[in-house]
């Protein structure tokens, strides 16, 4: 029976892995949760699975009255102290942005497993996080189903025999192309394949989302800048390839759903049935890929990040973070968002040391200076 504790069990990700839980009872047992804000959600999950330890970012003595027998963790150490625990088996990490990132820290360094889901906390501090797994002989699982395709992929094969990764991208709404003209929120709002949180679904029509995960893949597999690639691929079937030196390719293809990989990282290294959809190949018709453009902005902002590290991917994801987030509450237009990351990034001076706290610093400077750019 494995422990497991999901950081944003109320969110996309944690609720999908509640239900592979659900339908694992036999093998898991939620240990913690940890929630920001939708509590109506939370006291559902808290009933059904009774965990040991509940988190949440205030203390809330009414809330916590209705739930006997529970202990409940708050505040800046909270979340830490939780991860920590002996007893905890998996930690999935789902909450978007770096407000996870110290208690991801004290995980990697108790040895811990992680199911990484936040793919933020690579992006801002691979550099840091990185060399701490190999350290304290930590575990990373990726749960991002690119990053667990090219992680399966890679499983048995010689790092000197790896010619290249790829990534694949659906394209979001727009099919990986900036629009032309305005764009309505609900247009940007409608994956034409993923059920994802909004933010996270204006980084898929961005392409943004993929400009992080290639960042994120420099770090989880060491790959250099260009031994990472990106196709685009419309049916979200084939989810991340491998291509060896001796030409051949090895891929992985399943059904868009992420329960599936999640289900890998909380069984891994086992493998157990599933009930789930299963890909029907007499109803594929079309297997499309075409390569991403290079040059393009968000792929060249990726690739930088890589080359110089040190705060420049900081900025990067706090300035398209904010951006975002003005474009959700309708104070920019769509297509402001790359504007502003590049205007943003091209006053940005790098420095090149960065330690944990600078990153919230850095990543709060550069909020600022979003806001101000954009006259809010």
């Amino acid at each position: 029976m494995k422990n497991i504790i999901i950081l944003g069990s109320t969110g996309t990700i944690g609720e999908s892995t509640l239900e592979v839980i659900r339908r694992g009872k036999d093998r898991f047992r939620v240990f913690g949760i940890a929630c920001r804000r939708r509590k109506d959600i939370l006291a559902e999950q808290i009933k059904e699975f009774r965990p040991e330890y509940v988190y949440l970012e205030r203390k809330d003595a009414g809330f916590e009255k209705k739930f006997s027998g529970i202990r409940f963790l708050y505040g800046a150490g909270g979340m830490e102290e939780m991860v920590q625990m002996k007893k905890a088996d998996i930690i999935v990490c789902a909450i978007p942005g770096i407000s996870t990132l110290k208690a991801t820290i004290a995980a990697v360094k108790q040895g811990k497993t992680l199911g990484l889901a936040t793919k933020e906390i690579l992006v801002a501090a691979g550099h840091i996080i990185i060399p701490l797994v190999r350290k304290h002989h930590a575990c990373i699982l990726p749960v991002d189903s690119e990053h667990n395709a090219v992680f399966q992929a890679l499983e048995g094969v010689r790092e000197r025999d790896i010619h290249r990764i790829y990534l694949t991208a659906s394209g979001g709404p727009f099919g990986g192309r900036p629009p032309a003209g305005r764009v309505k929120l609900e247009d940007v709002l409608k994956h034409p394949v993923w059920k994802m949180g909004r933010k996270i679904t204006v980084d898929s029509a961005t392409m943004m989302n993929k400009a992080f995960e290639i960042i994120e893949a420099h770090y989880l597999f060491g790959m250099p800048a260009d031994k990472i690639d990106v196709l685009i691929h419309p049916e979200a079937v084939i989810h991340g390839m491998v291509e060896l030196k001796d030409g051949t390719i090895k891929a992985v293809l399943s059904v868009p759903d992420m329960k599936l990989p999640i289900k890998f990282v909380l069984d891994y290294p086992h493998r157990n049935e599933m009930s789930w959809q299963k890909i029907d190949f007499a109803r594929i018709n079309n297997l499309t890929l075409f390569p991403a453009d290079r040059n393009s902005v968000w792929f060249s902002l990726a690739i930088r990040a890589i080359k110089e590290k040190g705060s420049f991917p900081v900025v990067l994801n706090a300035a398209n973070e904010e951006a975002v987030n003005l474009f959700l509450e309708g104070k920019i237009e769509f297509n402001d968002i790359l504007n502003i990351l590049q205007e943003v990034l091209s006053d940005c001076k790098v420095q090149k040391e960065v330690l944990v706290d600078d990153i919230f610093r850095i990543h709060e400077q550069a909020r600022q200076d979003v806001r101000k750019l954009a006259g809010v």
